[in-house]
């Protein structure tokens, strides 16, 4: 059985002081790294408005983990199989939204982003419901390698005499 893919949001409504009238106005933007995160003594951190928008993809994740019977899963890759459905007709790079939401589907869909495999299948036009579609798939087995660290190089390592 084909599961359906899940369905977050493209767009999340921010907050800004318009240049020309000085007033507060609503805007809808495409979450990227620049939205989310803001540099706190020299470390990204998730602001206010960041967090908003992975909560929200989260609690699609959960929601749709709970309707598919998918399982955490911590020891192998999960592909993500990923449509974007952009808002305008602009040029957009798809790779600026994966960090939000995959961060969000941490603790969800797998243990840790770093076993997420993304990749975009097409990215379409619909100006009345943009949206990110993903495919979630348990990918292969992720082979663990923790060296013990001595001082002397293994034999597949190559030492330089400088």
């Amino acid at each position: 059985m084909v599961k359906p893919r899940m369905v977050i949001p493209l767009l999340m409504e921010k907050r800004r002081r318009n240049k020309t009238t000085k007033q507060m106005e609503n805007i809808w933007v495409v979450p990227t790294w620049n939205h989310l995160y803001t540099i706190v003594q020299n470390r990204p951190t998730l602001g206010k408005w960041g967090q908003q928008y992975k909560d929200r993809v989260a609690e699609v994740a959960v929601d749709w983990a709970m309707d598919n019977d998918w399982m955490l899963i911590d020891d192998r890759k999960v592909i993500l199989r990923t449509w974007i459905f952009w808002n305008d007709g602009k040029d957009k790079d798809c790779h600026n939204t994966d960090k939000a939401w995959a961060d969000a589907l941490e603790g969800i869909l797998y243990e840790n982003d770093s076993q997420a495999l993304i990749q975009y299948q097409d990215f379409q036009i619909d100006r009345v419901n943009p949206r990110i579609e993903i495919e979630p798939i348990v990918g292969g087995l992720i082979k663990k390698d923790k060296p013990t660290r001595t001082n002397k190089p293994s034999k597949n390592q190559m030492v330089l005499d400088i």
